[in-house]
């Protein structure tokens, strides 16, 4: 099971209590898994998703609000192989249950389809979680990395919607709850995201998926453990290679001079730092003053005035 699928199957433990907050998320699930059609005058709606449990859940809202009972037939979808869920709500009263659900509307002009969410839907916050809800069963998706190993997958949380103004008044309603969602176009979608994996969490809480939400939560710590010990081992690591190269380049000015001049021509104090270098060829600039009892400072010292030497020659 994917944790998209966890997410949705928590969310619908806990069912809505109050009638305006299931004809909010029927609204919302109807928008991002239904389809409108025109039969003998009346429309109607078709409802398609790979959630059995989110399909049983809806179904019941429509029974509880309605009394209609929708009948599902199971298909295996030709593109992706994956069984999915559908029932088509044909009935005298479908054009009256999506006005209801601010999905149409009804005028001198005729029936308009309304891209907009109905601010009716959305007055309380309690309404608001529902709308989200609905719209993440009906076309939310969420990817997190994995919490072995390195994982090319990031922190990810969509809802889709075939209409930009749709899109945008779910954007709307989620800053109202105050979370900060984007918004973007891909192919003949529109996109309202999130990237951050705190954030997602939070909204994972807040649509009740809240064991989910945690498990988010532990991967993020365990994800930024990982990197400050990967930080720390970078770090250690680069301090190792510049000790090497320093002490390559030390004992390459000693040879010069070795070579050139002869070391009996420098002072005692710089003789002895020569052959504690070349005696101690891997050792750091700390190691090296513990050995022979010289501060760092006045051993680094010593080493740059060999380094001149050795340029000068």
């Amino acid at each position: 099971m994917t944790f998209t699928e966890r997410v949705k199957e928590e969310i619908l433990i806990k069912k809505l209590a109050q009638p305006c907050c299931r004809v909010s998320a029927l609204s919302a699930f109807i928008r991002g898994a239904g389809t409108l059609l025109l039969s003998n005058g009346h429309v109607v709606f078709e409802i398609v998703t790979e959630n059995k449990k989110a399909y049983e859940y809806f179904s019941s809202i429509i029974t509880s609000l309605y009394g209609i009972e929708p009948q599902m037939r199971e298909f295996k979808d030709r593109l992706s192989g994956k069984i999915k869920y559908t029932t088509s709500l044909i009935s005298d009263r479908s054009t009256e249950i999506l006005v209801e659900l601010g999905i149409i509307s009804e005028g001198a002009g005729g029936i308009q389809f309304n891209l907009n969410v109905d601010k009716y839907l959305v007055e309380d916050e309690c309404c608001k979680r529902a709308y989200i809800i609905g719209a993440f069963q009906g076309s939310g998706s969420v990817t997190i990395p994995s919490d072995e190993g390195k994982s090319s997958t990031s922190y990810h949380l969509e809802f889709v919607f075939s209409k930009y103004q749709t899109a945008s008044c779910v954007a709307e309603i989620l800053s109202e709850l105050g979370f900060m969602p984007k918004l973007t176009d891909r192919k003949d979608s529109f996109i309202v995201y999130f990237k951050n994996g705190d954030e997602i969490s939070q909204l994972l809480y807040f649509m009740g998926a809240k064991k989910c939400g945690f498990e988010l939560q532990e991967i993020i710590v365990k994800k930024e453990m990982n990197n400050d010990t990967n930080r720390k081992r970078n770090c250690d690591m680069g301090n190792i290679n510049k000790q090497i190269e320093a002490s390559i380049k030390q004992v390459a000015d000693i040879t010069l001079i070795a070579e050139t001049i002869g070391l009996d021509k420098l002072s005692k104090t710089l003789r002895e730092t020569c052959e504690l270098r070349l005696n101690n060829k891997d050792s750091s600039l700390e190691e090296m003053a513990q050995l022979s009892g010289l501060s760092k400072s006045c051993l680094n010292h010593r080493l740059r005035k060999i380094s001149e030497i050795a340029k000068n020659l």
